[in-house]
């Protein structure tokens, strides 16, 4: 069994009369790396604080390691924590003294510095900047030496807090990789604040909801991505398609939802004859043709006509007008070609196990 780094037991916050956070249970294992999400004012940076120790909470317990926190004395506890916050707050120096800051201001003797600073820029890619000023980085380079000073503390813990929301999208994948495989090699446990749940996938090992101060739900990444709890987790997860039905007949192959004027098969679901419901589909989860005879085999199969396209660069995100709307992913190629256009009548698949039902009555 892991042992537990952090744990939480009905941990509350408070202030005036609004209640921040509720929290019943929270854990985090050695080596686990949990991905924090929930929609605005949930109460996710505030988590963090508690968990770091930088904001008491009205009531409940905090245990680091197996021993309660003393509030009084938090700094033990502390010295084993690190934080990268969204905007990289380097010092006004070098990017040497910014990564051997935190040791210094723990008292380690700048000649015992060089070793882990040097060690740690080059791990992360920016042993080339080490004399550099912070003032002439790139935004990717100045959250590389922000990671780096965080890191090359030792931490026993790493919080991590929308580090990467700033940078552009190839230099978001490719140091949210990196940091993964670092956070593996080194078995530092991480909990991160994203809005963006591409990094879920490449980054972290369990997923915890936050909405309004509570967990509503935890869970491993893939099935936060395709079996969320409820609407509010699924539009944070990107699925777009929810679409409002009702149940008409249930059998040991799934249920089957009316949606306007289509029949929905959807596997293994707990939902009654009678219910009203919302069937959940990824965009990628649905395939696309102009012809009932290409369609790709699947017991679900609805017609409409492309109402929106919009470029993604390498693939078009289109809205097919299906007596309700239906978004999917199409490739360029397709459109290039000619196949597929506005107004162009298609016809959609998808299989009753990508869709997802979310009982409106539960």
């Amino acid at each position: 069994m892991s042992e537990k780094v952090i744990e939480v037991k009905d941990l509350s916050l408070t202030k005036g009369k609004n209640k921040i956070l509720d929290i019943e249970y929270f854990s985090l294992n050695q080596g686990e790396i949990v991905a924090l999400i929930g929609p605005n004012g949930a109460g996710k940076s505030t988590l963090l604080q508690v968990l770091m120790l930088l904001q008491r909470p009205t009531g409940g317990e905090l245990f680091f390691k197996g021993e309660i926190v003393d509030w009084k004395k938090p700094i033990k506890q502390r010295r084993l924590m690190a934080m990268v916050f969204q905007e990289p707050l380097l010092l006004d120096t070098t990017v040497y003294n910014n990564i051997a800051s935190g040791l210094k201001v723990r008292g380690l003797p700048m000649e015992k510095s060089r070793v882990p600073v040097t060690e740690w820029s080059q791990r992360l890619g920016i042993e080339h900047l080490i004399h550099r000023s912070v003032r002439h980085l790139s935004g990717g380079e100045s959250q590389r030496v922000s990671l780096a000073r965080a890191l090359v503390l030792e931490p026993k813990v790493l919080f991590l807090d929308e580090p990467f929301s700033a940078l552009d999208a190839p230099t978001r994948t490719a140091l949210t990789v990196e940091l993964g495989r670092i956070l593996r090699d080194t078995g530092i446990s991480c909990v991160f604040v994203t809005h963006d749940f591409s990094e879920i996938p490449l980054l972290a090992s369990r997923v915890v909801v936050l909405e309004k101060g509570r967990i509503i739900q935890t869970a491993a990444p893939r099935e936060i991505l395709t079996r969320p709890a409820s609407r509010t987790v699924a539009s944070l997860v990107g699925i777009e398609n929810m679409l409002p039905g009702t149940v008409v007949e249930k059998d040991g192959r799934g249920v089957f939802v009316q949606v306007d004027q289509n029949t929905i098969r959807v596997s293994g679901s707990m939902a009654d004859v009678g219910d009203t419901v919302h069937v959940l589909l990824r965009p990628e989860d649905i395939s696309v043709s102009t012809t009932p005879g290409k369609v790709v085999d699947g017991a679900n199969i609805v017609s409409g006509k492309i109402r929106e396209l919009l470029s993604l660069g390498f693939q078009y995100k289109a809205t097919i007008d299906c007596g309700f709307p239906l978004v999917t992913i199409i490739n360029p190629d397709q459109v290039f070609d000619g196949n597929m256009g506005m107004g162009q009548e298609v016809y959609l698949s998808f299989s009753p196990d990508k869709a997802h039902l979310i009982n409106d009555e539960r």
